[in-house]
């Protein structure tokens, strides 16, 4: 049963966790939050269900989960600011019960085939030899009948190593956005949802899949070459990323990529927040790391970087310059 909370304390919140996203809070404004949070219980309570919002949706929506700087988010227009603020304060008071208008509620995992934690890779045997595997915080289920082998991915990423059919069944795997059939392949398919809908993202290391969007025209995807689509269409394929699969085992490649961008893949493998500070934002990596201890990752980041990660909490993160 969710409890009652107050709306002011919930838009306050929103406001908190804006100032916390966008990189505004320095040690005088997080005493300011510590302060805002002590003062109330509802301010606790409505704080604690933002943090819930950020780990239940894999952190914010990309307005939100993005540094922002001061000139966008003060700009005359802001109707994307009060917008997203209205958005994640109506969250805050709905709790957990109301969050079933989503598109992908987190208690769906728990009824999937097959589901991961946070921080779990799985590989899966399948019945026609194919194999499955399940990235970190991803479900999806499995219906292989007479005339179909269908996987249906209800959040997170997968991985498909395809194998020859004796009954001539196509491979097809769904999302929410359409569907992709296998033309003797192996591919990767990561669903992103967020506050404003979803995206399916496709990456194809051998042979080739059809992309075919609920709406749209389908769109052939080759090997090293990737696409992403909506319900309306599909972007043109483009080069994949080298590396793009290697969370299969259990890898994160870097090479010479942005320090963003490495702790943003970094962060779907832990609970809670990890925030990168816009002024080392651009600093670049290269390296082979674990995915499996993203402490030590962090720590390995640290003493190569002139950065500094400090630990606010168990579920709080943040990374600045040194």
């Amino acid at each position: 049963m969710s409890v009652t909370l107050d709306a002011r304390a919930a838009r306050e919140a929103a406001h908190w966790m804006m100032r916390l996203q966008g990189g505004e809070l320095d040690a005088a404004a997080q005493q300011g939050l510590a302060r805002w949070r002590a003062a109330h219980p509802d301010h606790e309570t409505a704080w604690q269900r933002a943090e819930q919002v950020c780990r239940t949706f894999g952190m914010l929506p990309p307005p939100l989960a993005m540094p922002l700087s001061r000139q966008v988010l003060d700009r005359p227009a802001g109707t994307q600011r009060r917008a997203i603020l209205k958005t994640l304060a109506v969250l805050i008071v709905a709790g957990p019960a109301g969050w079933a208008m989503l598109r992908v509620a987190p208690w769906q995992a728990w009824t999937a085939d097959l589901r991961t934690a946070t921080g779990d890779i799985r590989h899966f045997p399948l019945a026609d030899g194919s194999g499955l595997s399940l990235n970190t915080a991803s479900a999806a289920d499995v219906a292989f009948g007479a005339s179909l082998r269908l996987i249906h991915l209800r959040g997170g990423e997968i991985h498909v190593a395809t194998s020859p059919d004796a009954l001539g069944r196509p491979f097809i795997v769904r999302t929410s956005n359409g569907s992709i059939r296998a033309l003797g392949t192996r591919f990767t398919v990561r669903q992103e949802d967020s506050l404003f809908g979803a995206r399916t993202r496709v990456a194809v290391t051998q042979g080739a899949v059809e992309v075919r969007p609920a709406e749209g025209n389908p769109v052939i995807v080759p090997a090293g070459w990737q696409a992403s689509f909506d319900e309306a269409a599909a972007s043109a394929p483009r080069p994949l990323a080298p590396h793009a699969s290697a969370w299969t085992k259990g890898l994160l490649y870097a090479d010479d990529t942005p320090l963003a961008d490495v702790l943003a893949q970094l962060g779907r493998y832990r609970h809670g927040v990890v925030r990168c500070d816009p002024a080392v934002a651009r600093l670049r990596v290269s390296g082979v790391y674990q995915l499996h201890d993203t402490d030590q990752l962090l720590s390995l980041l640290q003493a190569s970087l002139p950065i500094r990660v400090l630990r606010h909490s168990r579920w709080w993160i943040s990374v600045g310059p040194a």
